[in-house]
């Protein structure tokens, strides 16, 4: 049985990602620190393993990871969990920066890294990393995120040039907007400090690409898939998904 493990897996983009994975007659294994979500969308179907996992707890991943493999021939394992925080490099607090640090950039190379680690030993293997549009470009008002996106650029590219003697290949997604419960959050947390009216903020935000609407989690999904299972001449691949965004 061919096994995928994903983080983040239990809204958005990761569990968009799970139920491709699934339809294509993969197990998932599917992780996630929300219990709750992970029960309501996985826990009555048997083409999936909800898996508790915060990856900002040492050994947590490692422990999962090694769940997977245990399910039947893990290949993919595909690091999608993140936080976003709207801040600027005028006031961006320490506390807000360690927790974008901890889950975006620690929290990845630790799934990352655990997957290496099996995927070497068995000498196949294929790891992909969400980024962002913001591994390309700055968006005020997004300072640490967007930092901490650049260094999953820069972690991509460097895990994949050190593994692909091991016969791992590492990719990453860079998404711009995606309409995703993580996304409405955003929105709406902006909108709670007077940020304006949610569907302004919608409005303004498709028409900030060519295509002229947001992205959807399924879009970002297929090419996930596609770079885990069908890609297999690409790694180190920082793959746009973002409405020409950055094209200009």
């Amino acid at each position: 049985m061919n096994v995928a493990f994903i983080t983040g897996a239990a809204s958005g983009i990761g569990l968009a990602t799970a139920r491709l994975f699934m339809s294509h007659g993969w197990h998932v294994a599917a992780a996630d620190v929300d219990e709750a979500a992970l029960r309501a969308a996985f826990g009555c179907d048997d083409r999936a393993t909800p898996i508790i996992c915060d990856i900002t707890r040492p050994g947590a991943v490692d422990d999962a990871i090694a769940a997977a493999a245990a399910m039947g021939e893990l290949q993919v394992v595909v690091a999608n969990a993140g936080v976003h925080a709207r801040n600027t490099v005028l006031n961006i607090t320490d506390e807000a920066l360690d927790r974008l640090l901890d889950v975006n950039v620690r929290g990845t190379v630790r799934t990352v890294r655990a997957a290496a680690r099996v995927f070497a030993a068995a000498g196949r293997g294929s790891i992909v990393v969400t980024a962002s549009d913001q591994a390309f470009i700055g968006k005020p008002g997004n300072f640490g995120y967007g930092l901490t996106k650049g260094a999953i650029a820069q972690l991509t590219r460097t895990a994949a040039l050190e593994l692909a003697p091991a016969g791992v290949r590492v990719n990453a997604v860079c998404p711009g907007t995606v309409d995703t419960p993580f996304v409405h959050r955003i929105f709406a947390d902006a909108h709670s400090v007077g940020g304006g009216e949610i569907e302004a903020m919608w409005a303004e935000e498709r028409s900030l690409f060519p295509l002229g609407r947001t992205c959807r989690p399924e879009e970002v999904a297929e090419a996930i898939f596609f770079l885990a299972t069908q890609a297999t001449f690409s790694t180190g691949a920082l793959f746009k998904i973002d409405g020409g965004l950055t094209a200009g």
